[in-house]
């Protein structure tokens, strides 16, 4: 199978069915690309056939490897026939064929300057102004009407391929079984670099000892052809005039091209021919290649499916262990803590959340309250929120003033962060023994996203000035405000997944006013949290929201 290629300075996806035509795609490691239907992706798709999302795919480059981000698309995207998981990053490497909607593309990593001294480029002869009359696509052939002996060396061939650990080693194989049965002399399996008209060689055999991968000449009018898919041979013989070098000046008298494929797209192209007094080739060669060919392309597409599910099962133990970690830092769904009384709830969007949230009684006696969201999903949002939760519970060990505990938290991300902010509502409560409600002193760090109920009328938020979010700026001096919570009201707190959900084939958002409603009808923590859920999930239409969900309400016994 292909390595990572850690040194490719720049990655090429290299159009191999679309609706239109496009160039090629490049982009260095310092690229972030991202592709959908939308005009504001990087690289914007036609889509006639509604197949797309607005922002369907990203590609980026991280620790020397590059990797495909499927943007939680409504249709997903293939790699190598393989659904990716969605956003999580996964590893690309030269020759994978990525899928998304009616659009396919070949990755290419393999510039000269990633290409090893022991496997060469190849370049092929321009023949094709000259040669084009004598290039015919192959019809298929019933593998029926093969000869015994080359359907039995098929059969053989197709159960040491299916047992092979590398594409290496499957190419090995059907070359041997190629020389062996067809009467070509040699052959090559070749997969394409970066630069047009260049190749690397994957396996080579001849009959010749003394012969090696540089005396095959390789037409570029065959594989031309041949990368639509076809198999193709020369129509003519070698002595003919005016054909070129390639197969004139050579006396080849037999040569085809057969494309090996994933997903329409050739990833290499099985490569054969024969010379002067060579024997002459077989009647079936063609048939018997076209049948080698599939076989191998079908064995590369399985061994790159086989990487990714290994792959997604080291993620999917690395989530869980993430998850498990997780719960550890959360309170328990509904409890008391000095007096105030809540109810919460967290659905990761992706297994593991980038939500944050606690209930922290304080040394003074009062109760610290906080939700928060990291930007961004998955694992690193994750590992972010499990950080920020844990140097909240720190701080509050050292000292119980607000505006100290967000401005050095603020300082400690800051000053860590690789472009990841969180947004935040933390708040300080302190029960009063007369039942008569209490002062809340909190921040809003560009969190917004919290209401107080309000009886018989809908849940409203309540004024306030807010401060910017975590992480950004190192230097920011948080302050804090304060407002009145009186007694029966509840404060209700939640994350962008509330507010930003929206219904199938639509930008309409659930937003602020739908949710005060819907608490107006609520009487305790437990109904805030459980209706303010089954609201969204009725108006996505669906049991899956599309990014993590937090909702928490907070008052008192």
């Amino acid at each position: 199978m292909n390595q990572p290629t850690t040194t490719a300075e720049t990655l090429k996806l290299l159009l191999a069915k679309g609706p239109t035509t496009i160039d090629p795609i490049e982009l260095t490691t310092s690229d972030v690309k991202t592709l959908g239907r939308s005009s504001t992706c990087d690289i914007p798709l036609d889509d006639p056939d509604a197949s797309l999302s607005r922002k369907h795919l990203k590609i980026s480059h991280t620790k020397g490897q590059w990797n495909a981000t499927d943007l939680d698309s409504r249709n997903g995207t293939k790699l190598n026939g393989s659904p990716l998981p969605p956003q999580h990053p996964t590893p690309i490497n030269h020759g994978d064929v990525l899928r998304l909607g009616s659009w396919v593309f070949r990755v290419s990593t393999k510039d000269p300057s990633t290409i090893s001294a022991d496997s060469p480029p190849i370049n092929t002869l321009n023949d094709t102004s000259q040669s084009t009359k004598l290039v015919e696509r192959v019809s298929a052939e019933p593998l029926a009407n093969l000869a015994s002996h080359r359907l039995a060396v098929l059969l053989q061939c197709a159960d040491k391929i299916h047992s092979s650990q590398s594409l290496n080693e499957a190419a090995k194989i059907a070359l041997h079984a190629m020389i062996e049965s067809t009467g070509f002399s040699r052959a090559v399996f070749i997969t394409p670099c970066q630069t047009p008209g260049q190749f690397q060689a994957v396996a080579f055999e001849s009959k010749n000892p003394l012969d090696d991968v540089a005396s095959v000449n390789f037409s570029q009018s065959l594989i031309e052809s041949a990368s639509k898919g076809d198999v193709v041979r020369l129509a003519g013989k070698g002595s003919q005039t005016g054909f070129g070098q390639s197969i004139a000046e050579l006396d080849i008298h037999s040569a085809l091209c057969i494309p090996v494929m994933i997903e329409n797209a050739p990833i290499g192209y099985l490569y054969l021919d024969a010379r002067g007094s060579e024997n002459a080739v077989k009647h079936d060669a063609s048939a018997f290649g076209r049948a080698v060919g599939r076989l191998l392309g079908l064995t590369a597409s399985n061994l790159r499916s086989k990487e990714l599910e290994i792959q997604q099962h080291a993620m999917q133990y690395d989530l869980d262990a993430a998850a498990d970690a997780q719960k550890l830092l959360l309170p328990p769904e509904n409890g008391v803590v000095a007096g105030v009384s809540y109810s919460m709830l967290m659905r990761p969007g992706r297994l593991v959340a980038g939500d944050l949230f606690g209930v922290i009684e304080l040394p003074d006696g009062r109760v610290c309250a906080f939700l928060g969201d990291v930007s961004g999903k998955g694992a690193g949002a994750a590992i972010m929120m499990a950080t920020t939760q844990s140097y909240i519970h720190a701080m509050f060990e050292q000292t119980s003033d607000l505006g100290v505990v967000m401005t050095k938290l603020n300082k400690h991300i800051a000053e860590r962060s690789t472009g990841q902010f969180v947004t935040m509502w933390i708040g300080i409560l302190k029960p009063d023994a007369n039942d008569n409600g209490t002062q809340v002193e909190f921040i809003d760090a560009g969190h917004g996203h919290w209401m107080v109920t309000q009886g018989d009328a809908d849940a409203i938020r309540p004024k306030f000035s807010g401060s910017v979010v975590i992480g950004i700026d190192p230097d920011i001096q948080f302050t804090s405000e304060s407002f009145r919570l009186n007694q029966g009201q509840r404060m209700v707190l939640f994350s962008d997944g509330i507010v930003e959900q929206t219904p199938p084939n639509s930008d309409d958002q659930y937003g602020l006013p739908r949710a005060g409603a819907l608490l107006r009808t609520c009487a305790t923590h437990q109904e805030d949290v459980a209706r303010l859920l089954a609201g969204v999930l009725k108006f996505a239409q669906s049991d899956h929201l599309r990014d993590d969900t937090t909702i928490a309400s907070v008052g008192f016994v």
